[in-house]
């Protein structure tokens, strides 16, 4: 009796360690995964990120050296930017053609200013650059509106001898990469619940067979202990051989307890004739 009472409590906590267990392995599994989707999430963005810029300054490098090139032509007959009288419609048509540009500058070793849009502002910075940028390189800059890249150009005699600005919409780069953002973040909250709702799933399935062979050889190692014989487990999950040690195990020590209580009976019989041979005597 007290080893059905046993069984019966035993129950319950069977059950609920089934449940922990396959939740248990789930949470771990979908942690893990969480972290590596999140991480080439990451990784993404910041690939998507840093192409996005390089391609936006690529295309406005090209448009400040073809700019560059009608200053050239222009220096090679003798003429200033200020002077070149296709120096303007270059730069208007080099705005107009070009996405999210908001200014296109010229300034030379004289002082001139020529471009599109208000950049009288930016001379003296663009000057500043200049000073420190090698003739054969370019300079990277922004503020909270734009990007700018400067070219330096050379005069005949290769003196460095000005340069030739654009400036782009740094707001609209900055959308389209807030904007690949979001939709990587909701792709991977979709991503995400699949994961999670096959995983939970899929580890439920796959450890209940485990879980109910485990509570049965609990069951049967538990019964070694009461009087009735242990349940035989079978060899389908644990493994024939497994299964066949915990099967033996359970039988021996059933033997044992019973050699046990055969002992404690007679010893207590014994106990008992003494006793009675005591009162007798006395």
């Amino acid at each position: 009796m007290p080893s059905h009472a046993a069984n019966r409590q035993r129950d319950p906590e069977q059950a609920a360690s089934r449940h922990v267990l396959w939740l248990r392995i789930s949470i771990l599994l979908v942690m893990v995964i969480a972290l590596v989707l999140v991480l080439i999430s990451y990784l993404n963005y910041s690939n998507y990120r840093k192409a996005f810029l390089e391609q936006n300054l690529t295309r406005n490098l090209i448009v400040a050296k073809d700019v560059r090139q009608t200053v050239l032509g222009g220096l090679n007959v003798g003429l200033d930017p200020g002077a070149n009288m296709r120096l303007l419609p270059a730069i208007g048509e080099a705005a107009r053609d070009g996405s999210g540009i908001r200014y296109i500058g010229v300034i030379d070793d004289a002082g001139a200013v020529i471009g599109d849009g208000d950049i009288r502002a930016r001379a003296a910075e663009w000057r500043s650059r200049l000073a420190r940028t090698a003739a054969d390189a370019y300079w990277q800059s922004s503020d909270a509106d734009s990007m700018e890249v400067g070219v330096p150009f050379e005069n005949n005699f290769h003196i460095k001898s000005g340069a030739v600005v654009v400036g782009y919409d740094r707001l609209a780069i900055e959308a389209a990469v807030s904007d690949m953002q979001r939709k990587l973040a909701v792709n991977v909250a979709i991503t995400l619940l699949c994961v999670v709702l096959l995983t939970f799933g899929g580890v439920y399935l796959v450890t209940r067979k485990l879980a109910s062979a485990l509570a049965g050889a609990a069951t049967t190692i538990d019964a070694v202990a009461g009087s009735s014989a242990p349940a035989l487990l079978a060899g389908d999950v644990l493994g024939a051989e497994a299964a066949q040690e915990i099967n033996e195990f359970a039988e021996l020590s059933q033997r044992v307890v019973g050699g046990i209580a055969v002992l404690e009976n007679e010893l207590a019989a014994r106990r008992a004739l003494a006793a009675l041979g005591d009162k007798e005597e006395a």
